[in-house]
């Protein structure tokens, strides 16, 4: 089973009032200087309508997980393979809660992105510490005239089963092979941006339990392809929280995998 920091727990109804507390208060202090907008940080920013909008749509709180050690000091706010928020109480941080709540991220997501506010030092340097690195893409932040700047994790991490990743998807199903035009895809397959696969080109994967052809999906590796005898492994993604056998996933990727001498190492049923 996954290992968890002890502190770290997915949030509940009961952490709504302290959850909107952190991220009022967290956003007074880090993003007041940077807007210069009082009305706003002390007219529209209260904690009772944030806390009323956690309420009011369940399906966000369940993407929140919370750092308690006793009282709730920090939230982290996961969407696919997003990052949407890390807050730390500003009564409690450098303490080693922010990291904490990063790493655990990590567990939860591949190779993570985020957007962080231009000026927002602060930020940055805590994201640059921890491996992010500027992307080039910027956008507005809505009904200002701020940018918010896309960031992404650099650096491979090994332990990939069960991680969130985005796949684009350049052989969908139904398509043929560029180079063996007799080679029809069964299934999706395409690569992992920012991923380098054995060949140095980005990763490729497989996909799972989507019946017909996408574009992009965001899902969860659910087991790795060893090649013994090629330069480079396949991923396996499906829908999070789908599962398949190993002789499934055999099955299913034999029409380019009958080729190669492979071993699987997939995520075990019950962690799913």
């Amino acid at each position: 089973m996954e290992k968890q920091t002890p502190f770290i727990r997915n949030a509940g109804k009961k952490d709504v009032s302290r959850i909107a507390e952190i991220l009022v208060f967290s956003k007074r202090t880090h993003y007041r200087r940077i807007f210069q907008d009082d009305d706003y940080s002390f007219g529209k920013l209260q904690v009772l309508p944030v806390a009323q909008d956690l309420l009011t749509n369940p399906g966000k709180i369940k993407n929140y997980w919370v750092y308690d050690d006793g009282f709730v000091k920090g939230l982290l706010h996961l969407e696919e393979d997003e990052i949407a928020e890390l807050y730390v109480d500003p009564f409690f941080e450098h303490r080693g809660i922010g990291s904490a709540l990063m790493d655990f991220a990590f567990s939860k997501i591949l190779n993570p992105r985020l957007w962080v506010l231009e000026g927002n030092d602060q930020a940055i340097r805590f994201y640059q510490k921890h491996g992010f690195c500027f992307t080039g893409e910027r956008q507005f932040v809505p009904g200002t005239d701020k940018y918010q700047a896309r960031m992404r994790f650099c650096n491979l991490r090994e332990d990939v089963l069960e991680k969130i990743v985005r796949v684009s998807i350049d052989r969908p199903l139904g398509s043929t092979h560029p180079k063996y035009p007799d080679l029809v895809y069964p299934l999706n397959y395409g690569y992992i941006e920012g991923i380098p696969g054995g060949d140095g080109e980005p990763q490729d994967a497989y996909i799972l339990g989507i019946d017909k052809p996408i574009s992009e999906m965001i899902g969860a590796v659910i087991a790795v392809i060893h090649r013994h005898d090629d330069s480079e492994d396949k991923w396996v993604v499906a829908p999070s929280g789908t599962h398949f056998s190993t002789a499934e996933i055999q099955k299913q990727t034999a029409f380019q995998e009958k080729y190669f001498n492979t071993s699987v190492t997939v995520v075990p049923s019950g962690n799913n």
